[in-house]
């Protein structure tokens, strides 16, 4: 019996063998197909990164390949970092936002080596927290909705760019926040003097509708999907425009009776993304005038007779509305969805209109671009925080820290003339990579610009004096090299 068996699956082993042979003819293959590639092995590449003061730091590492393309990894926590890479050649550039230097090497790799780079360290140049600015990002997603990062890797990110607080906003979703409040263990940066400055986790959902995006910030606010979308038959109702604007604002009510700060997300997006009943806009607190996914609404490249970039749009919609009387306090997110900011050298050199957001996507999109930095001289928790971004104690940037106030009074806030016609702004400007130049905007025109040598220029402290009568408000803007950009809430004036 044993022996049929055997004779039985010789067989149908010739059998199988014949079958492939033949097909391997009757489809015509003149040579066997290419044997899939081998997969090459990884080497590691391992140190650390400190301060100029000698304490480990949590830090951004730039993994440049020789084909120039890039992407963002980070530290651990406590700044060590062990990089898994293929064979070849890379520069890494080691960062922690535009307060510090950066510090570049390159190291060869070839498969299953590991090796050990001398220390990093990296010389802080200006402390915006030293001076109560405390940086921070209102806009980011996680692998909970439609990002690809995990809390964990979002959190180091934010902590490796020097980000103090942060608000997770997922879509529609409270299901990462549990996780995202354990991350207030995450050290951002022991500071000279030995003080432990440590990260501050927000929450906030992302209400995402077909007739906007709404950001529930201090607050986990989620709504039924009936409250944000609508029926096929609402769409096509003669009275559609009337419960949209029902629905926006029942979502508006919603956050607000939470003890949460509503916000107009990226009102200039296209299709669903953004805001078209700005009637409705005195039910907010906030607008989000500069969206990361966008370059920056500076103005520098806009070509009035084209294409008119988002953020650009958002900021004159902005002004318009300080002119009417009414204050949103501006802010700014990254909207990230991907820490590692895939990008790419040597591309665009030359800015034009046409090809400024090709440029600043080239440059990789990462936590805290913009970063919305918050007046807090105290404690840093949810209410200050809260406080601080419904007030406009703040200014947004992705490079530039404008430091600037009229006697005491800060961004937000208003100065009394007490029968005086112009008034002294104290500054501060500090930008790692060079000021271009630093224009004040009093009520939406530029009033009086001061050039400067963005190849040498890295601060300004000189006092401006401006002209200024009641009613009305002040913002300032520096322009930094290539796409960095600052923004200020307004200063309002009143008799």
């Amino acid at each position: 019996m044993s022996k049929k068996i055997a004779l039985l699956a010789v067989a149908g082993a010739v059998a199988i063998l014949g079958a492939g042979v033949l097909g391997y003819f009757s489809y015509g293959w003149i040579n066997p197909p290419e044997p899939p590639p081998v997969t090459l092995s990884k080497g590691n590449v391992r140190g650390k990164v400190l301060t100029d003061s000698g304490s480990m730091t949590p830090a951004g590492i730039i993994v440049e390949d020789e084909e120039g393309n890039t992407q963002r990894l980070t530290t651990n926590a406590f700044g060590g970092y062990d990089l898994q890479l293929y064979p070849g050649k890379y520069r890494l550039t080691f960062t922690k936002g535009y307060e510090f230097d950066t510090v570049t090497k390159e190291v060869e790799v070839q498969q299953y080596k590991t090796y050990y780079l001398q220390d990093v360290r990296l010389m802080q140049l200006y402390d915006s927290y030293e001076q109560h600015w405390i940086a921070g990002d209102l806009h980011q997603h996680t692998y909970y909705s439609d990002g690809s990062d995990s809390i964990l890797s979002l959190a180091l990110g934010d902590v490796s760019v020097g980000l103090y607080y942060a608000f997770l906003s997922d879509h529609n979703s409270a299901r990462g926040l549990a996780e995202w409040y354990e991350t207030d263990t995450l050290k951002t940066l022991t500071a000279e003097d030995g003080e432990d400055r440590f990260f501050t986790p927000g929450e906030a959902v992302e209400i995402t509708t077909e007739f906007g995006h709404f950001q529930a910030l201090g607050v986990a606010t989620t709504l039924e999907k009936y409250d944000v979308e609508l029926y096929e038959s609402e769409r096509n109702s003669p009275d559609r425009d009337q419960i949209i604007m029902d629905r926006i604002t029942y979502i508006a009510n919603c956050i607000k009776r939470d003890g949460g700060v509503a916000q107009i997300n990226h009102p200039y997006s296209v299709s669903t993304m953004g805001f078209n009943y700005w009637e409705l806009a005195p039910l907010f607190d906030t607008v989000e005038i500069w969206n990361g996914v966008f370059n920056p609404g500076d103005g520098r490249y806009e070509n009035e007779t084209g294409y008119i970039s988002q953020n650009y749009e958002s900021k004159l919609k902005w002004y318009e509305l300080l002119n009417e009387g009414l204050y949103l306090a501006a802010t700014g997110g990254t909207d990230i969805h991907d820490t590692k900011g895939p990008g790419k050298t040597g591309g665009v050199t030359a800015i034009t209109p046409e090809n400024y957001q090709s440029y600043y996507d080239d440059g990789g999109i990462y936590p805290g671009m913009p970063t919305t930095y918050l007046y807090l001289d105290g404690a840093i928790d949810r209410e200050t925080i809260l406080g601080a971004i419904e007030g406009g104690h703040s200014f947004i940037s992705n490079g530039p820290v404008i430091n600037c106030k009229v006697g005491e009074t800060i961004y937000g806030q208003t100065h009394l003339l007490a029968g005086a016609s112009e008034v002294t702004f104290d500054m501060d400007v500090f930008c790692r990579d060079g000021i271009e130049s630093i224009a004040f905007v009093r009520n939406g025109e530029t009033v009086k610009s001061i050039e400067l040598d963005v190849g040498t220029d890295t601060v300004y402290t000189q006092p401006v004096t401006l002209e200024v009568s009641a009613g009305d408000w002040v913002v300032i803007e520096v322009f930094g090299t290539g796409a960095q950009y600052g923004i200020t809430n307004p200063i309002f004036f009143e008799a």
